[in-house]
């Protein structure tokens, strides 16, 4: 191991450190994270410990030096940037991605510098792993600045990085890259069943110029050849962005018999989160024919597609037919409580609030547990509903 020091550098000494693993500052010192590649790392530990807690100035050390929200000083955490600083513009593509994790974690009010060299990066590099590092970084710090490097790699020709591109574009909501999102699902093959089209249709519906891909996705809808699932993530992007031009076709696929359960299902639910009233009679025929079936192995296939138009009217406002989706919320499978519970959560209505309550702390199942949480917490964030909200608060039913 190479240390070089230069000296004479105001306020302390600035090092470079050559094949070392990166280091994470705890509150309670500066601890090691070691790689598979290198796990005897305990001499640069001591050396990183020494540089974050050099010795000050004795002026400096008679005064009180205020704590930053991680437990280092302001000179401390100004030494620990200025070192990530330098592994991010030369150090190997391990010692980069873990800096960039530290980048994650560096407080935010000191971390501006470090973003943008991020984002220098993400324009210039030529590692695909680094590049979906830096991509998932700026995703999860919320960096919103020099988004045109993140729009360009959703014309990357591998596609990890258009997968972590499209990703970022939907968390940070970049209304700029709709034209390029658009353009990317023109060009992709709806006849195979690829994540990377539906996460684009997703980040599409996010987007408040999502609907620019409406007319194009309509079409998509209707042809056969689409995927069964490229087609239910086209129904999902339709609900999201409450577009009722596609509200016959959503219609037609609900109606079909000869359709997948599950599109119709999600075609269901398009049209009761865009408050499709003309579908209403529809969903009810649909309802009426799966209860009206005598084959326990069509009302089993069904199962799902029954629940969703339960769940539908009851957003289009058929208070009367909750007690049905409550009633499968106490079903002994929990397959079929956790898929009510989940419909359960877009409704706001003291009853369900209660039982969404009890599932969360006292259901069988963990997983109908975390949904019924995931259920509550959502509520609570839609407590004063939106005018394009999509979901009706209902009056309580017990007074």
């Amino acid at each position: 191991m190479k240390i070089i020091v230069l000296k004479n550098l105001p306020s302390f000494f600035l090092f470079v450190i050559l094949n070392t693993s990166l280091f994470s500052i705890e509150k309670a010192g500066v601890a090691t994270t070691t790689s598979p590649e290198n796990e005897n790392t305990s001499e640069s530990s001591e050396f990183i410990r020494d540089v974050e807690t050099s010795k000050e100035p004795e002026s400096s050390r008679k005064k009180k030096k205020q704590a930053a929200p991680s437990g280092l000083t302001n000179d401390q955490i100004l030494k620990k940037k200025e070192i990530i600083e330098k592994i991010l513009k030369f150090g190997s593509n391990r010692e980069r991605k873990e800096a960039m994790r530290e980048v994650i974690h560096f407080p935010r009010e000191h971390a501006e510098e470090l973003y943008k060299a991020i984002s220098t990066i993400l324009a210039n590099e030529n590692d695909m792993g680094v590049k979906v590092f830096c991509l998932r970084t700026l995703a999860e710090v919320e960096y919103n600045k020099d988004t045109q490097n993140i729009i360009s790699t959703l014309s990357d020709k591998n596609e990890d990085v258009k997968e972590a591109a499209i990703s970022a574009v939907q968390r940070l909501k970049i209304e700029e890259a709709t034209p390029e999102l658009l353009n990317f699902i023109k060009n992709q093959d709806f006849s195979k069943n690829q994540a990377i089209t539906a996460s684009a249709i997703t980040a599409l519906s996010e987007l408040n110029n999502g609907k620019q891909a409406a007319e194009f996705l309509e079409e998509k809808f209707k042809e056969k050849s689409t995927h069964t699932n490229i087609r239910s993530a086209i129904a999902l992007f339709f609900g999201k962005v409450k577009d009722l031009r596609a509200e016959s076709a959503l219609i037609d696929v609900a109606l079909d018999e000869n359709e997948e359960p599950m599109t119709r299902a999600f075609a269901v639910n398009a049209l009761g989160k865009m408050n499709s009233q003309k579908s209403i009679p529809k969903i009810k025929s649909i309802l009426d024919k799966i209860n009206e079936s005598k084959s326990k192995l069509d009302i089993k296939r069904l199962s799902n597609l029954k629940i969703y138009s339960i769940a539908a009217l009851v957003i289009l406002g058929d208070t009367e037919i909750l007690k049905d989706l409550v009633s499968y919320a106490k079903d002994d499978d929990a397959n079929v409580r956790l898929r009510a519970v989940k419909q359960l959560g877009e409704i706001d209505n003291k009853e369900v609030i209660e039982l969404l309550e009890y599932k969360a702390q006292r259901d069988p199942s963990k997983k109908v547990q975390e949904v019924a949480k995931k259920a509550l917490e959502d509520l609570k964030k839609r407590n004063t509903p939106t005018p394009d909200s999509g979901t009706p608060t209902f009056p309580d039913t017990k007074k």
